[in-house]
């Protein structure tokens, strides 16, 4: 009887080509989600600028809205219904808005809706360059 000797075969690569195959399809979903993504802006929007004044300067009225829902007009402490008498008897319909950064936007928009109602147009939202 004739003992067979085990021949050592060469290496193959078949272990590789699925690892090559996935490398690809992920290449190709990822220039996919690329695209679609830039997609997602729109060039027809235009963005608001801003002007860096001292508002001290300026003849506006302040809002300010702090984390415990409490509203100031013009540093004076007033309920919403107030505030809307308050609007209706402006002269001047420059509003500045300054909202704790603590507050949902639930609490924001209550606000914003009674601005809107005693159509004050022009209002500028204040935040933190952070």
């Amino acid at each position: 009887m004739k003992i067979k000797n085990k021949t050592k075969r060469e290496y193959d690569d078949d272990g590789l080509l699925p690892l090559v195959n996935i490398i690809f399809l992920l290449l190709i979903f990822f220039m996919i989600v690329g695209v679609i993504e830039q997609n997602i802006i729109k060039d027809k929007i235009e963005l608001p600028t801003v002007q860096l004044d001292r508002l001290d300067n300026q003849n506006v009225t302040r809002i300010y809205i702090d984390n415990t829902k409490t509203i100031y007009f013009n540093d004076e402490q007033i309920s919403k219904s107030q505030m809307s008498e308050k609007l209706k008897s402006l002269k001047n319909k420059n509003v500045i808005f300054i909202a704790d950064k603590s507050l949902m936007v639930d609490d924001v928009n209550t606000v914003l809706e009674i601005l809107q109602r005693n159509k004050i147009t022009d209002i500028k939202l204040l935040s933190s360059l952070n």
